[in-house]
C-alpha cells in the first residue's frame, strides 16, 4: 500500500505502517530503502489492539487485513481506523463474495459513526446488489519471473480482483454512477452495469444517439465512473 500510495501521492512526507510480523517489516523497510523518499516508520504491533499510541493522518488504509482478523475484533479495528482519520479512510479486501461482506460491514459500521463513502458507492443507500452477485474490480497486473515460479504459472499476467471502500470526513462534491461490471461494447452501441447515485443498480445500454455520454461509455473501463 506504501508504494502505491507515492505513486499518487510522490509528496508524500511521512507514513506509519503497523505490521505484527518482523520479517515482514524487516523485507518491506529494505524495499523501502532508496524506493521511497517519505519517511517510512514501520511500528510492529497487532493493529486490532495497537492503534492507540498513534496519532492522527489525513490517509489511514488496511489492505487485504480485514481476513485475517477473527470476525468479533472487526468493529473494534474498524473504530481505531476511523478515529486515526483526520480525512480519508480506505480499506481494500480480496474480490471474493466474503470480502464483499466485510466491506458491507465496514461501510455499514462507517456511515453510522458519521462517515461520507467516497466510492466506489456513489451513495450512502444499501447496496442494491444481491447474492449470488456481489460488487467487486480487476485489474491485470504484471507477474515477476520469481512470482510465476511461486504460483507455478506460465503466464506473465494475472488478473488481481478486490473490492474496496473509501470513506472520508468530507462529503463527496460530486456523485457520479459507477461502472461494476466489465463494460460490453458493439457497433455503435455500450451496456454498462452502473451503480447509480439514487441507490439503484442496473444495466444502462447507450447509443450514438447519447452523444458525449455514449462517448464517454464507450471510454469507460470496469470501475470508472460516468457522469
Amino acid at each position: 500500500m506504501l508504494w502505491a500510495t507515492v505513486d499518487v501521492w510522490p509528496e508524500l512526507e511521512q507514513a506509519v505502517l503497523v505490521e505484527a510480523s518482523a520479517s515482514v517489516r524487516k523485507i518491506g523497510q529494505s524495499l523501502a530503502v532508496g524506493a521511497i523518499a517519505a519517511r517510512a516508520d514501520w511500528v510492529a504491533g497487532d493493529a486490532t489492539i495497537d492503534l492507540d499510541g498513534l496519532g492522527p493522518a489525513d490517509l489511514v488504509s488496511a489492505a487485504y487485513v480485514l481476513d485475517e482478523i477473527a470476525p468479533a475484533s472487526l468493529p473494534k479495528l474498524v473504530g481505531g481506523l476511523w478515529r486515526l482519520t483526520a480525512d480519508t479512510l480506505l480499506v481494500v479486501e480480496p474480490g471474493t463474495p466474503a470480502g464483499w461482506q466485510r466491506i458491507l460491514a465496514v461501510r455499514s459500521q462507517l456511515i453510522e459513526a458519521g462517515a461520507h463513502v467516497s466510492a466506489p458507492c456513489p451513495h450512502e443507500a444499501p447496496c442494491p446488489l444481491v447474492p449470488p452477485d456481489w460488487c467487486h474490480f480487476s485489474r491485470r497486473v504484471a507477474r515477476s519471473r520469481l512470482h510465476r515460479l511461486a504460483k507455478d504459472a506460465d503466464v506473465p499476467w494475472e488478473d488481481e480482483k478486490f473490492i474496496y471502500l473509501a470513506a472520508s470526513r468530507q462529503p463527496a462534491p460530486v456523485r457520479a454512477a459507477r461502472v461494476i461490471a466489465p463494460p460490453k461494447t458493439g457497433s455503435g452501441k455500450a451496456a454498462l452495469k452502473l451503480c447509480q447515485p439514487d441507490g439503484s443498480a442496473g444495466e444502462r445500454l447507450l447509443s450514438k444517439r447519447d452523444g458525449e455520454v455514449f462517448k464517454s461509455a464507450r471510454r469507460a473501463d470496469w470501475g470508472d465512473t460516468l457522469a
